[in-house]
């Protein structure tokens, strides 16, 4: 796990059960439709309860390091 990604985890409020909004927050974004579009392709676990998605702290770690920017290093050619 890369630096950037240990910050942005480390943002996450310290609760057991976060919102959507919590992600965005931690990630930096002033909206949080990217999250909401990647809970409905599936790439976050969460249970909907009243029509509002709860997200594990787990499940919120796991996303965020499962979209950890990787650099692929290689050579230019000349």
């Amino acid at each position: 796990m890369n630096a950037t990604t240990q910050v942005i985890i480390a943002r996450l409020p310290k609760k057991p059960i976060l919102a959507p909004v919590d992600i965005a927050a931690a990630y930096g974004l002033a909206t949080c439709s990217s999250i909401l579009a990647d809970i409905k392709t599936g790439k976050i676990e969460v249970n909907s309860v009243g029509g509002k998605y709860l997200i594990s702290h787990e499940a919120a770690e796991a996303y965020i390091a499962a979209n950890e920017y990787k650099a692929q290093e290689g050579t230019l050619k000349k």
